[in-house]
């Protein structure tokens, strides 16, 4: 979610009411008779161009995922064929933003998600590093969670009627 876009949503949707609210943020008030539309603007500002929105994002990430303010990366969706029928689970990759970091969120949804604990964040990596794709490194992670943390080989699974599929 870059910038201009989450001033909007948290502006359209009021996830910061009052001065108090800001602290999330972070953003140092110097002046607290200002507008509250005009603070909103300024914190959100300066905490993307400080790298200081880590707790706004945790306190406000399942509201941005539910409201489809951010659309997922990338998703996964596992369906396993059982005696009782099939049940699928579907996992998702987001990705928020600062100026420097992008944070990625996994949400798992589905009969049997909680088998991979989406809690927090999944990755915070700054942008100027060439750590890691965490898009192949989801992918893979997937992959084990599908294999029930390699107890199965894949392949054989796949062969069995269960199914992967990533969707973008």
């Amino acid at each position: 979610m870059k910038l201009e876009e989450l001033i909007k949503v948290v502006k359209k949707n009021n996830l910061i009411e009052t001065i108090s609210d800001l602290h999330w943020t972070y953003y140092p008030i110097e002046d607290e008779t200002l507008p509250l539309e005009d603070l909103i603007d300024d914190a959100i500002r300066w905490s993307y161009e400080n790298d200081e929105l880590h707790d706004f994002y945790l306190e406000h990430l399942d509201f941005l995922i539910e409201s489809n303010s951010t659309s997922p990366l990338i998703e996964c969706e596992m369906t396993y064929q059982t005696s009782l029928g099939p049940f699928t689970e579907y996992f998702d990759l987001y990705c928020f933003e600062s100026k420097n970091y992008k944070y990625y969120k996994v949400e798992g949804n589905g009969s049997n998600s909680e088998r991979w604990d989406t809690n927090g964040f999944y990755e915070i990596v700054n942008k100027n590093s060439k750590k890691i794709d965490v898009i192949s490194q989801f992918k893979d992670e997937c992959d084990y969670v599908f294999s029930n943390f390699d107890e199965f080989d894949s392949d054989e699974l796949s062969s069995d009627g269960h199914t992967i599929e990533f969707h973008t």
